[in-house]
């Protein structure tokens, strides 16, 4: 027996498809495809948290660059604003330096949030004869990870 693929809810392999408690064997499965049917209220949300997550991400570059500038325009012009200059260019260097981890979180979240994509996707088949909804999924890449591992298995000669 072949294992396709595996998670704690799902496997593949090239007898059967478990699904939850559920088992559908290859052999009484005739055809398998696939729909996106329109978002749930969750996947909106997370469009729109996405959208605050890259504005965020714009706002703070701008602002620090702007800071930047002052700061140097400052510095140009007026020879003794050194002093003056390097207690807040401190400050922005510690700035910069915390804000490596809150913008390493705030990164690792908007690409989570494009690989779990906004779409709902269902897995279909025809099992015994009947059509039947196998899996309901909003994660993206586990969908097509999923979706693929059954072409796979029943593309397999039985």
């Amino acid at each position: 027996m072949i294992v396709y693929y595996r998670d704690p809810a799902v496997e593949v392999t090239s007898t059967a498809i478990h699904i939850h408690d559920r088992v559908f064997r290859l052999d009484d499965l005739e055809y398998v495809w696939h729909r996106e049917i329109t978002a749930d209220p969750r996947a909106m949300r997370r469009l729109a948290g996405r959208g605050a997550l890259n504005a965020g991400v714009v706002v703070g570059a701008v602002l620090a660059l702007l800071g930047v500038v002052y700061l140097i325009a400052g510095a140009v012009g007026d020879p003794d604003a050194a002093g003056k200059v390097l207690v807040p260019l401190a400050v922005v260097v510690v700035l910069v330096g915390l804000a490596g981890p809150a913008l390493e979180w705030t990164l690792h979240r908007l690409d989570h949030s494009y690989d779990q994509g906004i779409a709902m996707h269902e897995i279909w088949a025809v099992w015994r004869g009947r059509e039947v909804l196998l899996l309901r999924v909003t994660d993206e890449s586990r969908f097509g990870r999923i979706y693929r591992s059954i072409q796979r298995a029943m593309e397999q000669p039985r």
